[in-house]
């Protein structure tokens, strides 16, 4: 199975927000190979920017970077831009992130946000969802 990976979910596991071992549990699978993961090209400078308030530089970049193992990236383009301007999705992020996978072509977006990727064009699940699968 394809899967994008929303940035939340990553930050699940660095924060141990509830729900963290389901996310951990995600990325493993990503990693081992049994799933498909993608990241937008959002993803690492957001990680980063994040930990970045933590953490010395070169820290940083390597937890970033050790953190998207086995994720390949979608990159961003104008259209990907235009077409998220356009989103009916609430949130410009969001929206990026969701014309990311479908740009993939992905079966499901994995976030802890699924009310701001309400459509029907790409299935929304919580990591516990997918683990279910």
């Amino acid at each position: 199975m394809k899967i994008l990976v929303d940035v939340n979910i990553f930050e699940d596991i660095y924060r141990q927000r509830a729900g963290w071992e389901a996310s951990l549990a995600l990325i493993s699978r990503v990693r081992i190979g049994s799933l498909e993961g993608y990241v937008s090209a959002l993803t690492p400078p957001i990680l980063y920017f994040l930990r970045r308030r933590t953490q010395g530089e070169q820290l940083c970049r390597r937890t970033v970077r050790q953190a998207l193992v086995s994720f390949k990236i979608v990159p961003i383009g104008e259209e990907t831009l235009e077409a998220a301007y356009h989103s009916g999705l609430p949130d410009f992020e969001d929206a990026v992130q969701f014309e990311c996978a479908k740009a993939v072509s992905v079966d499901r977006i994995v976030t802890r946000n699924k009310r701001d990727f309400r459509q029907d064009q790409v299935a929304v699940s919580t990591p516990e969802e997918i683990l279910e699968l």
